[in-house]
This record gives structure tokens, sequence and C-alpha cells, in this order.
């Protein structure tokens, strides 16, 4: 359905009449954001707001969820680059699903240590991932990203990194990815991590070690799974090939993140050493076994892989895979492994994996 942006926005300044109550910092600066959405064609437009709100989006995202103005006014507004989610105008097609669903919050914890300000706005959490906006601002006004500067950081030696905790304990050595958000927020990351066995509301406690600061910055985030919709597909089939043995032990969906875990093992009884060693050298990276899947749908849709991580223990090497996901819910998935051999894919049919998707 097509509305009347201008239309919305005399709306919405009828209704910030009648709101008493709205903070005046907050009433001038969505004023100060209407007169420019009226008044600037849109090349001007989205310079100027660059220039104006880059310092007060938490103002006007604060405006958004405190319910002073329509619904379809809130949703026109988060999807302008700068006022509205980092999720929709730079995350993953997940986390434009999970945003546009109503599957994230609005921290804006901010903390600041000699001149630097990290600070939380937007986390996602389905059951499967974790994601959250990470900004990183400085007094000197270079505003390297978090990504940016671990990047410079790794390449001197030096540590920069982050840690997290839930209800107090250690997550553990699973990994997390940064990602960069683009033009509209160049100072700003997309954090996630994929831990497992977490419950489904919790407190995260996240520790970020700046190079450029010797105090943590240390937030604490009330967290809250937000996927009412998830399915999970689990196989008892056993596939064997080239003394491979794999499993699917489970694939879940949700609106935001498909994740797929993945165990292998060698013969009953053969310890991950001698396994490794018995398999041939085309499966192999670094002496580690390293195969990738494709994960397709009934149409013959790919979803696109948003990484993965390995583990060993015992007898067995666990992996698992986080996929954007598709479009519609599948009625069937297909696992479809395959190897890289001179930049081209060697599938391995005889791994091949088929699910069904119950109604």
């Amino acid at each position: 359905m097509k509305y009347d942006l201008n239309h919305e926005l005399e709306q919405a300044k009828d209704e910030i009449e009648e709101a008493q109550e709205l903070p005046e910092a907050i009433r001038m600066r969505l004023n100060n954001t209407y007169q420019i959405l009226e008044n600037n064609p849109p090349i001007q437009k989205k310079r100027r707001l660059k220039g104006l709100l880059i310092g007060g989006v938490a103002s006007v995202l604060l405006i958004i969820g405190s319910g002073f103005i329509s619904p379809v006014m809130a949703e026109a507004l988060r999807n302008i680059p700068i006022i509205g989610s980092i999720f929709i105008n730079g995350g993953d097609e997940g986390l434009k699903t999970a945003s546009r669903q109503g599957m994230t919050s609005d921290i804006d914890q901010s903390i600041t240590h000699d001149g630097i300000t990290m600070s939380i706005s937007e986390i996602m959490y389905d059951g499967s991932r974790i994601s959250m906006v990470l900004t990183r601002t400085t007094r000197d006004g270079k505003n390297e990203s978090f990504g940016q500067l671990g990047s410079k950081a790794s390449q001197q030696g030096e540590v920069n990194g982050i840690q997290f905790y839930a209800d107090g304990e250690e997550l553990g050595d699973f990994g997390y990815s940064i990602s960069r958000v683009g033009d509209g927020a160049p100072n700003s990351d997309i954090v996630t991590l994929s831990p497992e066995g977490l419950p489904d509301e919790f407190t995260l406690e996240v520790v970020i070690r700046d190079i450029s600061v010797s105090e943590p910055f240390t937030f604490k985030i009330p967290v809250k799974n937000s996927s009412a919709d998830s399915v999970v597909l689990k196989s008892e089939e056993l596939k064997v090939h080239d003394n491979i043995h794999m499993g699917i032990s489970s694939l879940k969906l949700t609106p935001a993140t498909m994740q797929m875990i993945v165990s292998i093992t060698g013969k009953p009884g053969q310890d991950l050493k001698e396994f490794i060693k018995s398999v041939p050298s085309q499966y192999k990276v670094d002496e580690f076994i390293n195969i990738d899947y494709e994960v397709i749908n009934e149409k013959g849709e790919i979803a696109k892989s948003l990484g993965g991580r390995g583990s060993g223990s015992g007898s067995t090497l666990k992996y698992t895979y986080m996929y954007e996901p598709f479009p519609t819910k599948p009625k069937s998935i297909t696992i479809r492994p395959f190897v890289y051999s001179a930049e081209h894919k060697i599938y391995i049919p005889e791994l091949e994996f088929h699910l069904p998707v119950e109604e």
C-alpha cells in the first residue's frame, strides 16, 4: 500500500502538539527533522540529514519507540539512513526481516573512557544468534569503527577484542564476527555471535577492550529470545563416504537465521587424529576436515552463508553454520556438501541430505 509522506508528517505534527509530556529537546529535534524532510529535495535532504542528525540518532530513535507518532510514520523514519534501524540499512537479509517484524530491541547504552565512547544501540536474539550494533565515537573526530581499529591492532600485534558472558558465565571460545555497516554509519559495526545452549531470557555482559583505552567498556544488557516462530529439523540418517561418517544434528529455522549443526566422525572407536589422517587429502586443509555446504530449498534457491565455526572433542568434529533465511518458509531443504578444487566446487553426492519441512 502506498502512502503520502507529507501527509504523515502533518499528522505526526498534530500528534506532537497533543503530547504535552514530550521532552522539549526531543520535540525540537523532531521538528528540525520534519523541516528537512519537507523543505529539501532528495539529494540535499540526504546531505543535511547526515550533518544534522549524526549526533542525534539516539533522540530520534527514542521518538520512534516512544509511541508519539503513527506506526506508518515510524516505519518511514526507520527506513531512512541515519534515522532508522541500522539493521535495516546495513544488516543482512535476516536482520532486515527481524527488524521489520519487531524482533529487535533498542538498547541505546553508551560508555565513555578517555574521550572514546562505545555505544550499543540495537540487539537481536532469535535463539540461534545474537547480533548487535556497536558504534565507536572519538573526541578527535576520527571515529574509526571497532572493526577498523581491530584490523590495525592485529597488524601491530596488540590485543583488541570482546568477551561475552550470559548471567555471569563466560560464553567460551566460540568466536564472533564483525561486519561493517557502510556509508550510512561509518563508525558502526554489526557484531554477531552464535553460542549454543542459552536460555530464552538472560543478561548479556559485553566486555570490550579498545587498544586506545586502558579501562574496558562493560555493558549489561537484558536479552530475550524474540522468535516466536521457529522450526527445528533433525535427521537420524548417517551418511558414509571415504571414511567420513556425517550427520545433521539439527537445522533450526527462524525468521532471521538458519543454523545448521553438522557432526563428523570416523569409524567407531577411531579418535580424531587417526580419523583425520585416514581421510583423503581433498577433504582437508592444514590437517583439518574442510567441507562446505549449500543449503537449498525446493525452488532451487541457495541460502547465503553467514559463516561457520568448528571444534573437535573426543572422536567427533562438530561444525555450526549460519545462513540467511529463505524469503518464504521452505517445504523441503537439501544440504549439498562440496569441497573446492582450483576455485571450482566438487560436490559429494554420497553425503547429501534431504529434509522435509513440516507445515
